[in-house]
């Protein structure tokens, strides 16, 4: 069974579309906690959806190409 996605999970994925992002900055553009978002970024990391690279303390996410193709398959 795979990653159900939800309304945040596809927000999350649209907008590490446009460009990487911390998990702290996701959290404010979408105004989701900080718990909910890092839950949901680990998920989206699990079903390789997302990346996620060390930057210094932080890590910065990345949509991967299996995540585009979801985004992709999600609009069509």
């Amino acid at each position: 069974m795979g990653l159900t996605l939800t309304d945040s999970k596809r927000r999350i994925l649209s907008l590490l579309e446009e460009e990487p992002r911390h998990g702290y900055v996701l959290a404010k553009e979408l105004n989701v906690q900080g718990s909910t978002i890092y839950q949901h970024l680990s998920e989206l990391e699990d079903a390789g959806y997302i990346e996620g690279e060390k930057d210094g303390r932080r890590k910065v996410y990345s949509l991967t190409e299996k995540g585009e193709l979801i985004l992709k398959a999600e609009r069509d």
